[in-house]
């Protein structure tokens, strides 16, 4: 009888064990997005004057930070005219990051006709829910000459 108790025992504590580890594993999950910019992000892209800052126009898309600080940027632009960019990302500090990205721009022949480089700074809001961004835009020619620069900002949320 005290084997079959002890087996009991045994069996019960792993079970209530189990449970207690899964039921802390959403909790961990949330955790430990605070302060952290990894995941896939809806973005709303506000198109400026850089001399004035006057809104210029929006357009939606979609950012994804991988762990280790690659990204991915897909604007809503016809992929026949621009490509998913891919880029780095690194923390700054407290809630703040910089972010480079890189798109080939096409010509609507398709003929290639470029990059277009965006340097970001990005600060993740307080919940790690949101964030905002202050964006330059070069656009440069096949031989990596400047031929246009564009300010943006843009507003993101975390994509759930």
């Amino acid at each position: 009888m005290s084997k079959i108790s002890l087996k009991a025992i045994s069996g019960t504590a792993l079970a209530v064990f189990l449970v207690l580890a899964a039921a802390q594993i959403p909790a961990s999950a949330q955790n430990g997005k605070g302060r952290r910019i990894e995941g896939t992000w809806r973005v709303e892209i506000t198109l400026r004057n850089c001399q004035t800052g006057v809104a210029i126009g929006t357009q939606p898309g979609l950012n994804t930070f991988l762990a280790g600080g690659s990204m991915i940027s897909n604007p809503a632009v016809s992929p026949a005219l621009l490509s998913t960019g891919h880029g780095v990302w690194e923390h700054a500090g407290g809630r703040s990051f910089i972010n480079t990205i890189v798109l080939f721009r096409f010509n609507p022949n398709g003929t290639y006709a470029g990059t277009v480089t965006v340097k970001r700074v990005i600060e993740l809001g307080e919940n790690s829910d949101e964030f905002t961004s202050t964006d330059t835009a070069e656009a440069a020619d096949p031989n990596g000459s400047v031929i246009e620069t564009r300010c943006s900002t843009v507003s993101g949320q975390r994509l759930e």
